[in-house]
């Protein structure tokens, strides 16, 4: 989900909160919370590389399905 959403859905105005909220918790887990959103953010580059497959798959799915 993006900041945005999170705010919309949260119902409170702009971002700028909840990054703030965000860095007091991982301040507060100190070395387990900085592994941990660095984590997350691997993971999220390994989530878009993967989206990224498989689009180029389903394109190619349909391309090699058309000549059969």
């Amino acid at each position: 989900h993006s900041a945005t959403s999170i705010v919309e859905r949260l119902g409170i105005s702009g971002t700028n909160l909840l990054y703030r909220w965000k860095n007091q918790q991982v301040e507060s887990a100190g070395p387990v919370g900085e592994v941990l959103d660095s984590r997350v953010v691997e993971l999220e580059a390994e989530l878009r590389r993967v989206e990224r497959e498989r689009d180029v798959l389903k394109k190619a799915l349909i391309i090699f399905g058309r000549n059969e």
